[in-house]
């Protein structure tokens, strides 16, 4: 097993595992303008990278992949 490249950061102090979390979104499934559109059409963008589930698409959120 490997760090995924692709997580927002680390999870261990040494940095061999990936936290798991979108690295566009920063686990909170919100895209950059979410704010304002869900105050102009009530109701928030999800992030393009993980489609609002704020895990990292390329390990599945478990930081680590083969």
């Amino acid at each position: 097993m490997a760090k995924c490249p692709d997580c927002d950061g680390t999870s261990d102090i040494f940095g061999l595992i990936g936290n798991g979390r979108c690295s566009v979104c920063h686990g909170d499934g919100k895209a950059l303008l979410s704010g304002l559109n869900e105050a102009v059409m009530g109701e928030p963008l999800e992030c393009w990278k993980c489609g609002g589930s704020g895990t990292c698409q390329t390990c599945n959120g478990s930081g680590e992949i083969d």
